[in-house]
């Protein structure tokens, strides 16, 4: 596994949740409120410089880069798939300008633009780790039809330079249709659902996660919708399912494996559902503690 020394960051934010169909709509309000709460971790830094209480060392500011993008510019909400056309443009420009994507959902449908991105500005073949409690493996549905938040992976698992078997899916729970059992199954994605996470270490999790993603790929591509983690930890998003991660296995997860990521986004905030901010707050730490990594990997290996 290759370490990607990243140093310029670009957020971008996906404010779209028209394909919310099934869950409850209100997550094109998240990136702002993700920045608000990224705030409370800014107003700490002096002269450049953070104190990391966790890991008892400072942040050298300087040595990175974050450039914030704002929200996707035009989005025709009448239109799904001309709508993630056009979330992907604005995307297609932070790849061209050399920064790595940092992608603020918005509903998960918002995750197709953002794998399509990847694919279509890099050349080689993709893994994909999803880290959510839905399996967004849908064909078609006559409701939400081909590019909603439950079939992103599956239109990715499409793509020529992507194949199911670098997909890993992590944190699923609670019960879906046989249809998925036979295409997890016939496609040989791995499948680490939340209790098995739950009953071993963050640090092996994270081990097979990057073996499956990386095994013969050039790139990762990481998507976390916020609901992986148990509602107590996150009210605020679209669906909630009991049995969930706690918010401090996901920061683990992200730090280890975020070295070895090129884009990621996270989605499914929803600050209209949420109590007191608690879910943008955990989504501004993923945020940042994504960033720090990369950091953290880049100053340790000089």
């Amino acid at each position: 596994m290759k370490i990607k020394h990243k140093n310029k960051f670009g957020i971008l934010g996906m404010s779209y949740d028209t394909t919310t169909s099934k869950g409850y709509p209100g997550a094109r309000y998240a990136p702002e409120q993700i920045r608000k709460s990224l705030q409370w971790i800014k107003n700490r830094i002096e002269d450049g410089i953070l104190f990391d209480v966790e890991a008892n060392r400072l942040i050298d500011m300087s040595k990175f880069e974050i450039k914030d993008y704002g929200d996707t510019d035009k989005i025709s909400r009448y239109d799904n798939k001309k709508a993630l056309d056009e979330i992907k443009s604005n995307i297609d420009k932070i790849y061209e300008e050399g920064y790595s994507p940092i992608l603020l959902g918005g509903d998960h449908s918002t995750g197709w633009p953002g794998i399509k991105a990847l694919h279509d500005n890099t050349k080689g073949r993709i893994g994909i780790i999803h880290v959510d409690s839905h399996l967004d493996l849908v064909k078609e549905s006559p409701i939400q039809g081909l590019y909603s938040g439950s079939s992103q992976m599956r239109r990715a698992s499409e793509l020529d330079r992507i194949s199911p078997e670098n997909f890993v899916q992590i944190g699923m729970r609670s019960y879906n249709s046989p249809e998925h059992y036979h295409f997890i199954k016939d496609s040989k994605i791995t499948l680490i659902p939340a209790n098995q996470v739950l009953e071993t270490s963050i640090e092996e999790v994270a081990k097979k996660a990057l073996e499956v993603a990386s095994r013969g790929t050039d790139h990762i591509y990481m998507s976390v919708d916020i609901d992986v983690l148990d509602s107590a930890f996150a009210p605020g998003s679209g669906a909630n399912e009991p049995g969930g991660l706690t918010s401090y296995q996901l920061f683990k997860f992200v730090k280890l494996v975020a070295p070895y990521i090129d884009a990621i986004d996270i989605v499914e905030v929803n600050p209209l559902m949420d109590y007191n901010n608690m879910t943008s707050i955990v989504a501004s730490k993923l945020l940042f503690d994504y960033i720090i990594s990369n950091y953290y990997a880049n100053e340790d290996s000089k």
